[in-house]
């Protein structure tokens, strides 16, 4: 499971749910923490591996006190916190396992929403 791919599903999948800009924020945050996970994941530098702990921790949380909490995202865009917990836990299994972890090479972030289908013309 990689965090764009499974964004770009959702995106392509169920276009109305990138349709406001609210969501398309939600949308981005949770992949910029997914991509962040990826890439701390046993990273050489301190820079890394703190963001990679965040991400860790932000996702464990069950709070929904806070608009952009991982639980509130997941809810506002129908994806089911669970599985995504459940896929980020084993790739940090796998990685502090010492199992060759598969990255993709240079985590590209992929656009995940048609850009063209939410610009406006001014006039």
């Amino acid at each position: 499971m990689t965090g764009t791919n499974v964004l770009s599903d959702l995106s392509q999948d169920r276009p109305e749910l990138t349709a406001s800009p609210r969501n398309r924020l939600m949308l981005a945050v949770l992949e910029e923490a997914l991509v962040s996970f990826q890439r701390g994941l046993n990273s050489p530098k301190a820079e890394l591996r703190q963001q990679f702990h965040e991400v860790d921790r932000w996702v464990a949380s069950d709070d929904t006190d806070w608009p952009f909490s991982f639980e509130n995202i997941c809810t506002c865009l129908c994806i089911d916190p669970d599985y995504i917990r459940g896929g980020l836990r084993k790739l940090k299994r796998d990685a502090l396992g010492g199992k060759p972890c598969r990255k993709p090479a240079g985590l590209r972030r992929e656009r995940i929403y048609d850009r063209r289908g939410w610009r406006g013309q001014i006039k």
